[in-house]
């Protein structure tokens, strides 16, 4: 039992998997609204990203090895 949980690593999620999911949360919604839901500033998706990949960073050094 102690063999198998060693051999056993943790995957992350797949970086492109998660920006096509996002990227059809986003289409479904604008045609679900009729073209009312509106795309934020690239610059608020910009400061977004880099606060998700701060996080990312953040829990990724409070993990332990």
């Amino acid at each position: 039992m102690a063999e198998r949980e060693q051999n056993e690593t943790k995957r992350f999620p797949d970086v492109l998997t998660l920006l096509a999911g996002i990227g059809t949360l986003l289409v479904s919604a604008y045609v679900l609204t009729d073209g009312a839901f509106h795309i934020p500033n690239p610059t608020w998706l910009l400061a977004g990203g880099a606060l998700f990949v701060g996080i990312l960073m953040l829990a990724s050094s409070l993990r332990k090895r």
